[in-house]
């Protein structure tokens, strides 16, 4: 729990089991990822309104439903979206619910609502949905992370066919990207990184990626990538790195009416020459978290094992242990920690 505001303030806290509303989910939690904005709130760096019980990857079983749900049933396994929408502002009936303007929306482990670290949970029906068969429970925890990448990628990134993609940075969101731009047909897909990054290559290249770059070796990026793409460069580049530089050499990587597609938060102003979006009539598209069609590519994509989030699952522990997990997350020794003891 993130109890009060400032850098720190986390501790486990006992609390009582929540009872589900009439329209509402109680869920125990099997597993539950760490994310960057989970860091950024211990850091007191990303927004949220304690006290609040952090966490909004995760997977769990129904143990309880309210009087009016009737789309899940005890036994179920699920997942959800952080936020719950209101449905009634502008954004949401504009199709935006992701960015719903309500004073009433709740979003998971950030604000109003308590996360997904802790052994139980409670959400409104209405943004659950169902783990599709075959689908593991700690692969599930991974739902969230992939829906915000098929919302920027599949939603907002024209990749066609045969087309060559360069993702920047090799993290969770870059890896899944990678994934989703091959599961649309990209004919290569090129990952740079850091040289800190060699460990994260070798997960890249299990999980689809062609080539993999190392930005700060001795061969110059764009000579490579204009090398495989005959001197064209790249039909979209994905910057899911977050770092500032990454935004420079994403314009310089993509084609003349290419397309940069920004997934990763830099959290701090970018110094940025955007000339060459205008000399290469270049689009960019940004996006923030999922829309409910999200979801339902994502776990249409998990069932049929077009995407395989396992091997970006680098650490498993227990609840009792987060001090541990959030190090690892810190130290960028890991890729994804899940928590999966709640006892």
């Amino acid at each position: 729990m993130k109890t009060a505001k400032g850098v720190g303030n986390l501790e486990l806290r006992e609390l009582e089991v929540p009872k589900p509303k009439r329209d509402e989910v109680l869920i125990e939690v099997a597993a539950a990822g760490i994310c960057g904005t989970d860091v950024h709130i211990k850091h007191d760096q990303a927004f949220y309104t304690p006290p609040v019980v952090l966490g909004h990857e995760y997977s769990g079983t129904v143990v309880d439903v309210g009087l009016d749900v009737t789309s899940v049933k005890v036994g179920d396994s699920v997942v959800s979206p952080a936020t719950a929408y209101c449905g009634k502002c502008h954004q949401c009936k504009t199709g935006h619910m992701n960015r719903c303007t309500s004073e009433n929306k709740r979003i998971l482990g950030t604000s109003r609502a308590n996360g997904a670290f802790a052994k139980y949970l409670v959400v409104p029906d209405y943004i659950v949905h169902q783990v599709p068969t075959g689908v593991s429970m700690e692969e599930a925890a991974l739902a969230e992370p992939m829906a915000c990448v098929v919302h920027s990628v599949i939603d907002k990134t024209p990749i066609c066919p045969g087309d060559v993609v360069v993702v920047q940075g090799p993290g969770t969101m870059g890896l899944m990207a990678t994934q989703v731009a091959k599961a649309m047909g990209a004919g290569k897909v090129i990952v740079t990184g850091v040289s800190s990054d060699q460990w994260r290559f070798d997960i890249a290249k299990r999980i689809g990626a062609d080539m993999t770059i190392d930005v700060q070796g001795e061969e110059i990026p764009i000579d490579i990538i204009n090398a495989e793409t005959d001197g064209r460069g790249a039909d979209a580049v994905i910057e899911a790195s977050g770092a500032c530089v990454a935004c420079t050499q994403a314009l310089d990587f993509v084609k003349v009416a290419g397309h940069v597609t920004l997934l990763g938060v830099r959290g701090r102003p970018a110094d940025i020459d955007l000339d060459p979006i205008i000399v290469k009539e270049l689009t960019m598209s940004g996006t923030w978290g999922t829309l409910p069609s999200s979801w339902v590519t994502t776990l249409r994509l998990m069932s049929s094992r077009k995407v395989d989030v396992s091997p970006l699952i680098t650490h498993r522990i227990s609840l009792s242990e987060w001090e541990k997990g959030f190090e690892l997350m810190e130290s960028q020794k890991a890729i994804k920690v899940l928590f999966n003891n709640f006892n």
